[in-house]
Order: structure tokens, then C-alpha cells, then sequence
């Protein structure tokens, strides 16, 4: 993960969003979250850019990827001024148009210092502990619920670089621990190796979603295009191509085997 400077922020923040020729898809997201979307124009933009790429391309659409804070993100896609984010839970944008088939596997993880020795056991563990999390993000339900009523012992966080800032904290032990994606982690630390982080237990695994803005008409044909386009890149091996790049494997097999029919 690199920092873009100020001016190079300005520049991108700047560009128009959307929406260009009717063939071009924008989507905004932070260049923090690596695997999931990482710095925009870098050699790995993030599997989910990947994905779509390797989805609408081939239809003869071109993907344009944005990077902005996630609050803003999902502000832009929601008036229509970008077409969607590439990994959102519908928890995060319950209003948004979500294809049928999810982009990701996730699954939210409490990490600690090294040096600590509790266990996450359900949100009711973190009782008296100082939880560094990040604004506008969606941690499934039990733990949103826990956060909503003990808002006293989260520290939310804003802005660029977070994963860096927030595991700053826990490192110096300023903070008793962050919840986080385990992928986001594990590649995280495979890039800052002085980062050691404990991992202390996990929520059950969740999925997230191309998610499409509720302004734009031609929302529902970009889900169905996805939708057919994830299948391709499975049935064919290309998911497991893409996702090889970033030390994680094509998931997708067991959910469809999950999915009930229409």
C-alpha cells in the first residue's frame, strides 16, 4: 500500500465520475482495502476490480476505477455519479441494485498485539475493550448491534490509510484490538512484515456484492451481466487466475452449490 499525495488526491478527486460514453462503468472505492480494491492504476488494482474487468470487458464495456474514502464512495453511487462500488454488503447500502451472485468471500476477524491472550468469543467479549473500527463499514449483524448500543468503546475511523493507522494503534497497544477482514489482513501484513497482529477469533464467513446505484436505469442490466459473467469466469478457471494473484483461491463453487433456484 502507497501513499498518493496530496496533489495526486486533488487531481483524482477532480476527475468527473460519471458518466462518460453509455459503455463505460465507473466504480468508486478506497485504495486501502488491498486485496479487495487497492490503489487505482497500480499493477494490482484489487481482485474485485480484476473481476469486473475480466466480466465487461469482453461485453465491450470499459471499467473506470476511482479511488475515494468509503463514505463518499457510496454517497457518489447513490445520486448516480459513479455507477457502484466494487465490494459493499447490502447491509452497508440496503437502497443500492445487487446482483445475485456475491464478488467476495469475507469474514471480519478481531485482531490484537501479539503480547495479548484473550480470545473473541461473540461480540459480548469485547466488554471493556477499546475496538478501533472503521465509519460507515457494515461488521455483519451481531457485531453492528453490539456496536450501535456500546458506541463508548469503539473507536471509529475516517479518511485514507486505515488499515495502517487503525493496526498502528493495536501495535502500540493504544487501542486493545481492530475488527477487520481476514484477506485484508493477511495480505496487510505479507506487505508491512513489522506488522505482527494476533489473530483472537472470527465471525462466520459473510459475502459482499458489485453494488449498483439506485439512480441509474442501467443498473439492473449491469447485476444480470454480472451475474452470467461471474459463472463464466468460474466455469472457465479465470476466478481462480485472478485470485491466485493475490495469494487467495476461487470460492464460488460451494455457494452456487448453495443457491437455491430461482
Amino acid at each position: 500500500m502507497t501513499v498518493r499525495s496530496n496533489t495526486l488526491s486533488l487531481l483524482l478527486l477532480a476527475l468527473p465520475l460519471c458518466c462518460g460514453a453509455a459503455d463505460d462503468i465507473v466504480v468508486a472505492s478506497p485504495d486501502f482495502w488491498c486485496p479487495f480494491s487497492c490503489e487505482a492504476g497500480s499493477k494490482q488494482e484489487g481482485f474485485t476490480i480484476d473481476i469486473l474487468k475480466a466480466i465487461f470487458q469482453p461485453l465491450g464495456r470499459t471499467v473506470h476505477y476511482r479511488n475515494m474514502n468509503y463514505p463518499r464512495a457510496l454517497e457518489e453511487v447513490r445520486r448516480g455519479h459513479a455507477n457502484a462500488t466494487p465490494s459493499t454488503f447490502r447491509e452497508e447500502a440496503p437502497d443500492f441494485v445487487f446482483p445475485r451472485l456475491p464478488i467476495s468471500r469475507n469474514q471480519y476477524c478481531v485482531y490484537t498485539h501479539v503480547g495479548q491472550t484473550w480470545t473473541y468469543d461473540g461480540p459480548a467479549s469485547l466488554r471493556n475493550k477499546k475496538i478501533g473500527i472503521i465509519q460507515g463499514y457494515s461488521y455483519g449483524p451481531r457485531l453492528d448491534a453490539f456496536i450501535r448500543q456500546h458506541p463508548n468503546q469503539f473507536e471509529s475511523h475516517t479518511g485514507d490509510d486505515l488499515t495502517l493507522r487503525i493496526a498502528t494503534k493495536v501495535v502500540k497497544q493504544r487501542m486493545d484490538g481492530l475488527i477487520e477482514d481476514t484477506n485484508l489482513v493477511h495480505y496487510f501484513m505479507s506487505v508491512h512484515p513489522d506488522f505482527a497482529l494476533r489473530e483472537a477469533g472470527c465471525e462466520a464467513d459473510t459475502h459482499a456484492y458489485f453494488a449498483l446505484s439506485p439512480a441509474l436505469p442501467i443498473s439492473a442490466t449491469l447485476a444480470n451481466e454480472f451475474d452470467q459473467g461471474m459463472r463464466r469466469l468460474h466455469d472457465t478457471g479465470q476466478l481462480e487466475h485472478i485470485m491466485r494473484q493475490y495469494g487467495l483461491h476461487d470460492w464460488l463453487g460451494p455457494y452456487l452449490l448453495k443457491l437455491p433456484a430461482k
